[in-house]
């Protein structure tokens, strides 16, 4: 992932020797690198939580520092760590799907390989064991 380096002085009154960071391009940038890094994984789960990563520490970069922001409120907290939180869910949904889809390949693959009695109650019960355990970890 590249570092979304560009800065502008949109307050120089208050900030005079600093220009605040672009948040909105910034984040557009992380989330665009995090889905081209996510669409070559190929539902790979370590390479889908290695892009979460990604975008976290892209995030956390394209964010200052409570410290930079002169202008501290609970609105502005509020919407930078609403944008963060949503960029992670994001890529951990995509990671639950990735497991549902091996989940649903698994699923089809064994009912493909029983007899048509034996097979539907049992992979039914095993299907819903693993959509629990899906919707328990990522959503």
């Amino acid at each position: 992932m590249h570092k979304i380096l560009t800065r502008i002085h949109l307050f120089p009154e208050y900030y005079p020797e600093e220009g605040m960071t672009e948040f909105s391009r910034a984040v557009a940038g992380c989330v665009a690198d995090w889905g081209r890094s996510a669409s070559q994984c190929n539902g790979k789960s370590e390479c889908l939580e290695r892009s979460a990563r990604q975008l976290r520490e892209c995030l956390d970069a394209a964010f200052p520092d409570s410290v930079r922001v002169k202008i501290e409120s609970d609105k502005v907290n509020y919407m930078l760590s609403s944008v963060f939180f949503l960029a992670n869910r994001l890529s951990k949904a995509s990671l639950g799907l990735a497991e549902f889809d091996k989940a649903a390949s698994r699923i089809e693959k064994a009912s493909k390989e029983r007899p048509a009695g034996a097979k539907s109650a049992k992979i039914n019960e095993r299907f819903s064991k693993e959509l629990d355990d899906i919707l328990a970890t990522y959503f």
